[in-house]
């Protein structure tokens, strides 16, 4: 059954579960023009910033001995009702650049985005990334990454909010999830760009051979970098990360110039993870509110097992992951690979994703 009230959607709805697909209007999705230019300098931030440094553990019980860079920002006028903020994890060899882009954050920004919206936001560098410190790469895994990612909410809780909740990509989504199956202290859960077994794309192998030692890569320069530390091949991350067809090239330039690092851990887990089959999956551990979206060109995970260009073959796919959630959505931006957040028609899908955070539904 479709549902048209929404003119940025076309919906579908399971009665019984009360679990909805929905498909982002291509024609919204294209309307943003080709070729965006860096923001002007007298660009006004919708919010008001502050960095913060905290000081968190790798592992539970042992010392807060690495900190975590971060930005928290909080939104010029609240939304109505309840005070909310957004946590935002990025994916790997990426950092609190791919949430809140400097290139044109008019329109690539999620974080300026949500500030308009009327909630906060707490943007991060993962540990290893950023500014944050750069332990060992041995001791960096999905499953430290969550527990780091645990107390950091925890400080956001403690901030004078009504409600917290999380954004993820990639492997950011796969530490969320391992997060929130763990801890149960988030309102809503949104993982963008992964989804479940058997969700091997087109391009998979081609990403995964992209990566190399951090260190004998120009990024290396001025870091103590390990050999654990991986980032991609340069000149790759165009053709694994974007819809060449629909992308600004100089999106693509700044993602080269602005790339960070990832380690090996982070990346097996993270893999053993997504093929792990439901019935054994953390993720059924879940019981928030669950938003998963994906983009239909998205060949990493999609187009070979499973279309990404079919919400509702997403939707079935993911369903029995999420059996445990309070409620379980699934959003399909069209024209938009890996990196929904960095092609010109991100802020439809932005506003796809405030209207589920407003309403509950897709």
């Amino acid at each position: 059954m479709h549902d048209l009230s929404h003119p940025a959607l076309v919906s579908a709805q399971r009665p019984a579960t009360v679990r909805r697909t929905s498909l982002l209007a291509a024609a919204l999705l294209t309307a943003v023009a080709f070729g965006g230019a860096p923001a002007a300098a007298d660009y006004d931030k919708p919010g008001s910033c502050r960095e913060v440094s905290l000081p968190v553990s790798v592992v539970e019980g042992g010392p807060a001995d690495n900190t975590v860079a971060a930005t928290f920002c909080t939104p010029q006028q609240w939304a109505d009702g309840a005070h909310q903020a957004d946590v935002l994890v990025a994916g790997a060899t990426y950092n609190r650049e791919y949430w809140d882009s400097s290139f044109d954050p008019e329109t690539y920004s999620y974080v300026d985005d949500t500030l308009a919206a009327g909630r906060a936001t707490f943007n991060f560098d993962r540990l290893g990334t950023g500014a944050s410190t750069r332990p060992p790469s041995q001791s960096l895994t999905v499953s430290s990454d969550a527990f780091v990612l645990h107390q950091l909410i925890d400080w956001v809780h403690r901030q004078d909010l009504d409600h917290v909740n999380a954004v993820g990509h990639s492997l950011g989504s796969v530490t969320l999830t391992n997060e929130a199956s763990r801890w149960h202290d988030l309102d809503r859960v949104i993982l963008t760009g992964a989804i479940h077994l058997p969700a091997v794309g087109l391009d998979a192998s081609s990403f995964f051979a992209g990566l190399y030692p951090a260190n004998l890569d120009p990024i290396a320069e001025g870091r103590d970098t390990d050999s654990g530390y991986l980032t991609t091949q340069p000149g790759r991350r165009g053709a694994a990360f974007y819809n060449l067809e629909t992308a600004d090239p100089a999106v693509i330039d700044h993602d080269e110039r602005t790339k960070d690092v990832t380690t090996v851990g982070e990346v097996g887990e993270s893999m053993s993870t997504l093929l792990g089959p439901a019935p054994v999956n953390p993720s059924r551990s879940i019981t928030s509110r669950v938003l998963v979206v994906m983009g239909a060109e998205d060949d990493i995970f999609c187009n070979f097992m499973i279309s990404c260009r079919d919400v509702g073959a997403i939707a079935a796919n993911e369903a029995p992951y999420y059996s445990g959630a309070a409620d379980f959505d699934t959003l399909v931006a069209p024209g938009v690979a890996h990196n929904l957040t960095l092609h010109p028609s991100a802020p439809q899908t932005f506003r796809a994703i405030d209207h589920w955070m407003n309403t509950g539904n897709v």
